[in-house]
């Protein structure tokens, strides 16, 4: 049976050469980074340099780097953090409905549990916000705004330069999820002007359990996890050095490897979609941007960190089932394509034994019925022209 992994939004193969830079720290320098000993300098110095090298690669000072468990804590630790700090003062925070759970879920908990009051902007048919809506949102109550990077469903591309501007301006701090962003695109977190960024390894080819969070100097945030005194006593726990090493590593690669990366995914997105639609016709809806290009010549002219009308991330493409044309489901063809060896994405999830519709599809307008027949394609660095020749074909014995 073929074995074809398109589901790389989800979680990337582990890059062979992050594996050889990790072993050394599973098995020989393994003390903690917080004993003096050779043993914890060791893993010390291992751990700066990597907190040195990411914070290089985003636009960051070191000082404003912060390793976590990944990004689902990092996304806890900004938003929890940010508010906890604002307890009996402000109580305002304002979000889009397409944020990843991590996010949608813990500003409900602030909500349900502590009081916080939270509105959600609406979105488009791509998954953007109205930046009139989100000025004319905040109060003088509004302490915080929750704005994604990008969207894991539909790769659309935020602009946050634009979304900060009227965040600062109004003093607000602004928290963006940008695990999906790096390494298919380039941006510099200082230039942004967001308060704070979450990162995870295991999107760039790194390992699991392992990200980081990004906080702008100055910005107020209690401590998330409490216990040591690691990461400069605002988060507790003994560093995974094996992982930060993992990490340091997948970003050393992006940091030669990038460009030709995105090119690479580029390629194969506009294959596929010139592809389907040569196939399918009407009987497909492309939920993303259908015409994206990153060429050597956008990426030296940072095209792809300053977000247009049809900026979207180069590896994902979400596509549904048009019901009025077809009676086929987003969960059968999942299926019969993971019984043929191909991996992809449902946009709907599985809670409790039942399928529930995409919320991001729901948010930019769909019913239920069509939320849940969807898919989501993500490519990856280790795929090639022919998986996607692969798709297709498995796509039309699917439908047939």
């Amino acid at each position: 049976m073929i074995n074809i992994y398109l589901d790389n939004a989800a979680t990337t193969p582990l890059d062979q050469r992050v594996l050889e830079a990790m072993k050394p720290y599973l098995n020989e320098y393994y003390g903690n980074a917080s004993s003096v000993h050779q043993f914890g300098r060791d893993a010390k110095v291992l751990l700066e340099d990597a907190r040195d090298v990411l914070a290089e690669f985003v636009g960051a000072r070191s000082s404003e780097i912060y390793f976590t468990s990944g990004g689902t804590e990092a996304n806890n630790f900004a938003l929890k953090g940010i508010a906890f700090n604002q307890l009996g003062k402000k109580n305002y925070i304002i979000s889009s409905r397409i944020e990843h759970s991590a996010v949608i879920d813990t500003l409900e908990y602030l909500k349900t549990r502590f009081g916080f009051e939270v509105a959600y902007l609406s979105n488009n048919k791509y998954g953007e916000i109205d930046l009139n809506e989100l000025s004319d949102s905040i109060t003088e109550n509004t302490f915080l705004a929750c704005i994604m990077h990008s969207n894991n469903e539909l790769g659309i591309i935020n602009d946050i330069p634009s979304i900060a501007k009227i965040t600062n301006s109004k003093k607000v701090l602004l928290h963006s999820d940008s695990v999906q962003s790096l390494g298919k695109m380039k941006f510099n977190v200082t230039e942004t002007g967001a308060d704070t960024f979450t990162f995870s390894a295991h999107k760039i080819y790194g390992p699991k359990g392992i990200g980081a969070l990004y906080i702008k100097k100055d910005t107020p945030i209690d401590k998330f996890i409490h216990g040591g005194k690691q990461e400069r006593d605002r988060r507790g726990g003994t560093e995974n050095i094996p992982a930060i090493a993992g990490f340091k590593k997948a970003i050393e690669i992006l940091k030669s490897e990038m460009e030709s990366d995105i090119i690479h995914y580029s390629k194969l997105r506009n294959k596929f979609i010139s592809g389907i639609v040569n196939e399918f016709g009407d009987r497909i809806i492309i939920n993303s941007y259908e015409e994206i290009s990153f060429l050597e010549k956008d990426l030296k002219e940072s095209a792809a960190s300053k977000p247009g009308h049809d900026a979207s991330l180069p590896n994902i493409v979400n596509i549904s089932f048009n019901t009025s044309k077809s009676h086929f489901d987003a969960e059968s063809i999942l299926i019969k394509l993971d019984l043929k060896g191909i991996a992809v994405s449902s946009g709907s999830a599985c809670t409790s034994g039942s399928v529930q519709p995409s919320h991001v599809l729901k948010a930019i307008g769909y019913d239920d019925a069509s939320a849940k027949s969807s898919l989501r394609i993500s490519f990856g660095r280790f795929n090639t022209e022919g998986d996607v020749d692969v798709l297709i074909e498995a796509l039309k014995e699917a439908m047939d």
